[in-house]
């Protein structure tokens, strides 16, 4: 939505973010030439009930660890349902719970209060009432923030005075 925005001109930029693998750009459909630069970077994190949480030898989980563990699918407020299946090279990882609303303070009292696991950037996961925020381990996945403009990368050119 956001990358056919900035192609057609309806936005002069854009912000994107996903899942994706460290210092990898984000998979953009495919379209007119966008031109992306990172922003942000970070760890993701499992955030899930406190009770839940894994013995303290566990010191990560990967994707295959989620599998049959209830997950919010909150496609616009955490990294979407799809992102973890394509992350993990599919299977079938079910939605407890579907939250459309894009307040994080939301999404995480719901894992707090047990309605399921969210994968989110550590800094949103860390430090919630309740719940626990545990690394994804592998593959190794950061939550990426990228801007976006319209047209291929170009030289910047030196001004000159009376220019």
């Amino acid at each position: 939505m956001i990358p056919a925005a900035v192609v057609t001109g309806a936005a002069g930029l854009g912000l994107v973010d996903g899942l994706a693998a460290p210092s990898d750009p984000l998979r953009l459909p495919d379209g007119a030439p966008l031109t992306t630069h990172g922003i942000a970077e970070e760890p993701v994190s499992v955030l899930l009930l406190a009770r839940h949480t894994p013995s303290p030898a566990v010191t990560g989980l990967c994707p295959g660890d989620l599998a049959n563990a209830r997950r919010l699918d909150a496609p616009d407020a955490a990294l979407p349902l799809a992102h973890l299946r394509t992350a993990a090279g599919g299977g079938a990882f079910r939605s407890a719970l579907r939250y459309d609303g894009t307040d994080l303070r939301t999404l995480t009292a719901l894992a707090a209060a047990g309605h399921g696991l969210a994968l989110l950037p550590r800094s949103t996961a860390t430090g919630v009432p309740g719940a626990v925020a545990v690394p994804l381990t592998a593959p190794r996945a950061v939550h990426r923030t990228e801007l976006l403009h319209g047209g291929a990368p170009r030289e910047r050119r030196r001004r000159r005075c009376g220019d």
